[in-house]
């Protein structure tokens, strides 16, 4: 079911139960269905949720934040990147125009940089525990805007 402002609360954790992220208490993550604001496994188990139900699930990384994919790990002179002061972990974006891709560097060796494209969580299967606050039909406002508006309207 598309176009639901859904607002949830949540914990997710990694294998291991590492608490890798969590929405803050009292403010729940909301998003507008079928726009691809969030994973589509975690999306697809809140449409079917209830308000004030709470539930624990599991999603594969294919529903995630997709499988790993050694094609997205390249090397470039350290004269490409935007800055020169780097470390291992720094995210930037690359890309031109309107097509820009986030990447991590995962290797410094002298002046060839290693980049990965892959998302940080990728290959991950992510475990959340949620629990549904809210759901209901987003304006044809926020439709539009491609939002969710907060009380009073639209605080662009």
């Amino acid at each position: 079911m598309s176009n639901q402002v859904v607002s949830f609360d949540y914990v997710l954790t990694a294998k291991g139960g590492q608490i890798i992220d969590a929405s803050a208490k009292g403010k729940p993550l909301v998003f507008i269905s079928g726009l691809g604001q969030i994973i589509p496994g975690l999306e697809t188990i809140l449409l079917g949720m209830e308000p004030l139900q709470k539930k624990t699930v599991t999603i594969e990384a294919k529903d995630a934040y997709g499988v790993y994919d050694e094609r997205l790990i390249y090397k470039v002179d350290r004269s490409k990147l935007p800055n020169a002061e780097i470390k291992m972990g720094d995210m930037f974006e690359v890309g031109e125009g309107d097509n820009f891709a986030p990447v991590t560097i995962t290797a410094i060796n002298g002046d060839e940089i290693t980049l990965d494209g892959n998302h940080p969580l990728a290959g991950e299967d992510l475990t959340f525990a949620v629990e549904m606050v809210a759901k209901r039909a987003a304006t044809p406002e926020e439709m539009a805007h491609g939002h969710v508006h907060g009380a009073g309207g639209c605080h662009h």
